[in-house]
This record gives structure tokens, sequence and C-alpha cells, in this order.
């Protein structure tokens, strides 16, 4: 995913950082409160609007910060719709980007951003986070109609997902399914985590496409020293999801998202 000169058409839809950290009791029983957000709020605007100068107010922000934790509030953009963006929220931070991704750059971006987010938060020392994910989605046009997903995944991703024959025989059921859900989750020892895998059907822009979603999540004990570990932490989970990608695309995908002849 971080050589973008080799891959003319590479399948990224979005490249997601996302760090949500522990709240307290709310006033009401399941509520839960960051009583330092309002603060953070400001001052992190300040900090940042040099560099992402367009806010966005999105529609959680109108509902008590209570009963809304870990949920996106307000967006903060280079330009007016444009990529990339921050967001930020009771509990939860992200760095997001699109097509024009690379990591070099993103890895900067998050970096300089975990490290704003410390500057801004009134008592950073009681920022206590509970998850860090890196995460990349992607997508493949794909005709539902005309291909079989499952057969897709087989032939050009080496991934088996299968049903016995014996549902589709003398049946009027299809084999070419028309929705596809499937995920996996499997522990990491370097960095500590968990990789996750998901492929599903969905869209890309008006067309039917094949998602593949890539993510290395760590939680509570895994999570590294904030901010003094976490750039080491992301090269490594980006590592983790990079090979994955390459070895899932290995073959006639590749050849086809780098643009070879």
């Amino acid at each position: 995913m971080n050589r973008p000169d080799q891959l003319k058409h590479k399948p990224l839809v979005e490249a997601i950082l996302e760090a949500k950290w522990a709240l307290e009791p709310g006033p009401v029983p399941e509520a839960k409160r960051d009583p330092h957000y309002k603060f953070l709020l400001g001052t992190l605007f300040e900090k940042i609007r040099d560099a992402y100068p367009y806010h966005e107010e999105l529609p959680a922000a109108s509902i008590p910060d209570e009963i809304t934790p870990h949920v996106v509030h307000h967006r903060f953009r280079t330009e007016p719709g444009g990529w990339p963006l921050l967001q930020v929220g009771p509990g939860i931070f992200t760095v997001n980007e699109t097509a024009a991704y690379d990591w070099n750059s993103f890895r900067h971006r998050i970096d300089r951003a975990i490290t704003t987010l410390f500057t801004a938060y009134p008592k950073p020392e009681a920022l206590k986070f509970e998850t860090l994910m890196l995460r990349f989605i992607n997508a493949i046009p794909l005709d539902f109609a005309k291909v079989n997903m499952l057969e897709f995944l087989r032939a050009k991703m080496r991934t088996s997902l299968s049903l016995p024959h014996s549902i589709f025989e003398d049946s009027t059921i299809s084999p070419n399914p028309v929705e596809l859900v499937s995920q996996f989750v499997f522990p990491c020892e370097k960095p500590s985590g968990v990789l996750f895998l998901k492929f599903s059907s969905g869209r890309k822009g008006p067309d039917p496409a094949l998602i593949f979603d890539l993510r290395f999540i760590s939680r509570g004990r895994s999570i590294p020293r904030m901010p003094e570990d976490f750039l080491g932490w992301a090269d490594a989970a980006h590592a983790v999801i990079e090979n994955t990608f390459f070895r899932l695309i290995e073959g006639d995908l590749e050849k086809e998202f780098r643009g070879d002849d």
C-alpha cells in the first residue's frame, strides 16, 4: 500500500487511523462522559486550524455527549469537502485519507495528529486508550450478475469460501451469491493485537464492488505507550497489513492494479 508508483490503479477507498480512550461514568446508568472534551475541542481547533481550517459540525454534535460516547461530532478538513481530514468526538479521534494516500505522508500526518491530540488535551495523563486501529478499505468493481464472488475470491485472491455443493443440486437456489459478508480475526504478536479481514459485497461509487477491509487493532495491554511508542506501533501494524494486502492480490490483480500491459 505504500507503493503508489507501482499501483497506478490502487483499489484503496479510505485509509483510517482511529484512537479511542476510556470515558468516565455519566450521570445516568450506561452513560459515559469525557469531562475534558469541550476544552479539547477548542484547543485542538486552535492547534490544527492552519492545516485543517474547514470545520464541519456533524449531526451527533447536537446530542448530549453522555449518550454519544465514541461517536464523531466534528470534522476538520484541509479544504471544503476535501481530504485528508481529522475527526473528533467524546473519547474518539480519527485521521482519514482517500485516493491521494501514500504511506510516508500518511505516517507523518498520523504521527503529528497524535502528538497534537496530547498537547491539546487538558490532562494528557488522563488519556487512557482502549483501542488503536489502523484500517484500509479497498474496493474492486465487480458485476455480481456476471461474476460469482466466491469464484472471484478463489481465483483472484486465493481465498476459499464455500458451501456443500449438495445445497445447490436439484434445487432452485443459485450458487452465485448476490450478497456476501465474511470476516476473519487473527491474533498477532508483533505488534501485539489482531489482524481483521472482512470481505463483503458493496459499492464503489455507482458500481457494485467487492469490498475488502483490512484492519490492525490493538486493545488494552496491547496498546503501546502513548505517544512515545505510537509511531513504532503504526509502522509495525502497517507492515502486517501491507504484507497481507500484497499476498491477497498477488498475480493477476496486482498486475491490474500496477497498470501492467
